[in-house]
């Protein structure tokens, strides 16, 4: 059982980890207990800091990814860009985009992500949505 999940997203593929220090700061922010978070995130009930904040901590957590077949880390200054960008910008994905991540990224730490098995074959997560986004 792993507890990171690897998602295309935004300009490339990343890792997203919640690690517990992060989880304490997303309850910080929100004012509110992990277990109060992922409830009405998963319920379709979340706030927008609880999706942003999410995503994150899930960013930094995870510490990189890959974009045009180049490692990228995801040091601060690199996740506040792909923030503004993908999700709180003036051009930000829609919010159901960011929403599925945060639940998925979540959904991870609370329960763990098993990855399918093809042909033997440990493969990336798979989204309930297309999390892909375009430029």
């Amino acid at each position: 059982m792993q507890d990171h999940v690897t998602l295309d997203w935004a300009d490339g593929s990343y890792d997203f980890k919640l690690p517990w220090a992060s989880c304490a700061e997303i309850e910080r922010k929100a004012d509110a207990g992990i277990q109060a978070i992922y409830e009405r995130v998963m319920i379709g009930q979340a706030h927008l800091a609880d999706v942003s904040e999410i995503i994150r901590q899930g960013l930094l957590g995870g510490a990189g990814g890959e974009v045009d077949g180049q490692a990228v880390e995801c040091k601060p200054v690199i996740v506040e860009r792909l923030m503004k960008r993908y999700v709180t910008g003036d051009s930000a994905r829609p919010f159901v985009e960011s929403w599925t991540l945060a639940r998925t990224v979540l959904h991870t730490f609370m329960q763990g992500y098993e990855p399918a098995q093809v042909d033997g074959s440990k493969k990336k997560a798979e989204p309930e949505a297309d999390l892909t986004a375009s430029t």
